[in-house]
């Protein structure tokens, strides 16, 4: 049953209020009271909607991870270049566009726990052919791709997107086709 306008409002609020508080502390210090007060809703109003607060960090890793595209809507890069960097591209601009969440998730947090569950995500979407993931080697390298390429990712959010999001995409998977030996144009 979908969610009505005032649920949607309510959460949404809750969550600004989180974010507004993990700029300012660490998740573990994060209580229901600090939320209430700074969403400035009733206890009773919280927990109608969430048991704790990881639970409402983890709602909002999964709106998060929901956005990565899943297969179907990402096409392989020999089928269409111009179309997996346009899905890429609208990626990344999310990222600009929701820069304060992203500082929390990604370069604020004392964890890397919601960094390990976009890699484990992404992993399980993916088919291994996609990866070309023929050995344990292979798989190595792949991993290596991910966290190098979370590396660069928290850089370009911490620099404040010194490039667009086409052009952190293009970087990106550039770098993950030298890192993999993939030669994204010969398919290789």
């Amino acid at each position: 049953m979908p969610e009505s306008r005032r649920v949607k409002m309510t959460k949404r609020l809750i969550k600004e209020a989180f974010i507004e508080l993990l700029e300012k502390k660490p998740f573990n210090k994060v209580s229901v009271t600090d939320l209430c007060n700074t969403a400035e809703i009733n206890r009773s109003t919280f927990y109608a909607y969430y048991e704790d607060v990881p639970m409402l960090l983890r709602e909002v890793q999964d709106e998060v991870i929901a956005y990565i595209p899943t297969p179907e809507k990402l096409p392989t890069v020999m089928e269409s270049l111009e179309q997996f960097f346009d899905n890429m591209e609208k990626l990344f601009d999310f990222v600009i566009q929701n820069k304060r969440l992203f500082n929390v998730l990604v370069i604020q947090s004392d964890s890397d726990d919601f960094v390990e569950r976009v890699i484990r995500a992404v992993l399980d979407r993916y088919p291994k052919e996609f990866f070309n993931e023929e050995t344990l080697s292979k798989e190595y390298k792949v991993l290596f791709c991910f966290h190098g390429f979370i590396g660069i990712f928290k850089q370009w959010i911490i620099d404040d997107f010194p490039m667009s999001g086409r052009d952190f995409a293009e970087l990106a998977l550039s770098l993950a086709a030298s890192c993999a030996d993939y030669d994204i144009y010969k398919g290789k």
